[in-house]
């Protein structure tokens, strides 16, 4: 770590600073593109781009986050602004404070990337994400001419626990009073779901039995993206080897989850969807719900199917508000475990999906449901894993794909947010990775056995056509 009582602030940018920069926040390997000096200069610029006078800043509980987190409150306070500092938060507690205050703000977190990873995520008033649209943009060609502010005078530091106020603000948004209790198996993952335990345990209706609720920024247990095969394990043991009516694990700053039902089984995102998009269509009858190319086609029926408006968006959490704003979009769901809900200000929010679904568990309960029962009705197809190809040329290789899909007369093809090919029995989606040089696809089909075959023949594809090894 740098010290940055004693760091040079006009020394060099990390070599590789310029990969950090994505569409809608700053994220990459720590050291190499992302530094202190770096944060430094990002925060002088976003103070800059925008004029601040006031803005908050938060953080996750990586190793490196402590020194980038004083680099961000010196570029501030050295250009004159006032910090907020909220210390140890989860990323939508950082929203909560930018909506409810109405002010800009930084969460430092690489939500669940591994431990070598670190970034910002930048957000307007109102918890509305910096993207390249809207300044982010700016923020690199500042940073990239080395623009720096030194007001005459420097700014203070305020800090200030958002906890309490944050509890409440949960616990109004989920009422279980007179509901069945429930026993539930919640996996931290060593990240800032850790902070989430008050609240579920505020309500006596939840039994819960905590996995690796100690913040350490290493992931000694596993790493903190509860999607992926290999970092469910424990959860799935635990589940397996006890009674439990649920099982949800939160990524490393809590703004996405994974619930697994009672048996222990990965539940695909998109079937608690279906759920909670039935439910708020019971509640606002004809309401739009968002989805993307890499959502379930079961998740746009049941919308459909219950009255509603199923709106597609751009995969990515940015995008995704953009459009549930623009369609004043009541809820969302991403294959990636990110649910959004216009009630916490278009944002994703791990915890009040968790005490949303406990809500419709318990009264599934009441009428001697378990969780896969009350889930049954929408687990018509299946869908693959989210499969990440290292590609030498991403524009070329989705090129040769969709060739390669016209040749066997599919239903149809739509080049909206990557490529997606309909064959009748099965359909997949390939797109682009935003953040590596690489393609990401997903397969969905009427059975479990075509899925899995044409996953394998898709992805020996790619590895032919354009592949390359994983640096």
């Amino acid at each position: 770590m740098v010290d940055m009582n004693k760091c040079d602030y006009d020394r060099m940018l990390p070599a590789d600073y310029k990969l950090a920069f994505k569409d809608a926040d700053i994220r990459g390997f720590y050291g190499t593109e992302i530094d202190e000096v770096l944060v430094y200069r990002v925060a002088q610029a976003f103070v800059l781009e925008f004029s601040l006078t006031k803005l908050l800043v938060g953080r996750d509980m990586r190793i490196s986050s402590p020194s980038l987190h004083n680099a961000f409150i010196a570029g501030a306070t050295d250009a004159g602004a006032l910090v907020i500092d909220v210390g140890l938060v989860t990323t939508p507690m950082l929203y909560f404070a930018s909506a409810t205050w109405s002010l800009y703000g930084v969460m430092i977190t690489a939500s669940h990337n591994p431990a070598i990873y670190n970034g910002l995520k930048l957000v307007l008033p109102g918890a509305i994400p910096l993207t390249n649209k809207t300044g982010l943009k700016n923020i690199e060609h500042h940073v990239t001419k080395n623009i720096l502010v030194k007001n005459k005078k420097i700014g203070q530091v305020k800090k200030q626990r958002i906890y309490q106020e944050y509890n409440r603000f949960v616990r109004s948004k989920v009422n279980l009073e007179g509901k069945r209790r429930l026993n539930i198996v919640v996996d931290a993952g060593n990240g800032m779901g850790t902070l989430l335990a008050p609240i579920i345990k505020s309500y006596r209706q939840l039994n819960s039995k905590e996995l690796f609720f100690a913040l350490d920024g290493t992931f000694p247990n596993h790493e903190s993206n509860p999607t992926l095969v290999k970092n469910q394990k424990q959860i799935i043991s635990t589940i397996k080897t006890g009674s439990y009516d649920f099982g949800v694990g939160f990524d490393g700053d809590a703004d996405r989850v994974a619930f697994f039902d009672e048996k222990g089984r990965y539940v695909n995102a998109a079937i608690i969807g279906c759920l909670l998009a039935r439910y708020f269509l019971s509640l606002h009858p004809r309401a739009t719900c968002i989805y993307t190319s890499f959502t379930s086609r079961v998740y746009e029926e049941v919308i459909k199917a219950s009255g509603g408006k199923a709106v597609k968006a751009r995969v990515g959490h940015a995008f995704i508000k953009e459009k549930m704003r623009a369609k004043d979009g009541q809820f969302a769901c991403e294959h990636s475990g990110h649910f959004y809900f216009q009630d916490t200000f278009y944002a994703d929010s791990g915890i009040v999906t968790l005490l949303l679904v406990a809500k419709l568990v318990t009264e599934a309960k009441t009428k001697g449901l378990t969780f896969s029962q009350l889930l049954k009705p929408f687990m018509i197809y299946y869908q693959t894993e989210e499969i990440l190809v290292p590609v030498k040329d991403k524009k070329k290789t989705l090129l040769s794909v969709k060739k390669e899909a016209e040749k066997k007369s599919p239903q149809s093809i739509k080049s909206s947010d990557g490529i997606t090919v309909d064959m009748g029995e099965y359909w997949y989606t390939v797109k682009s990775s935003v953040t590596e040089d690489a393609l990401k696809f997903v397969i969905e089909a009427i059975n479990k056995k075509t899925a899995l075959k044409e996953q394998a023949n898709l992805l020996e594809f790619l590895n032919k056509n354009g592949g390359r090894e994983m640096k």
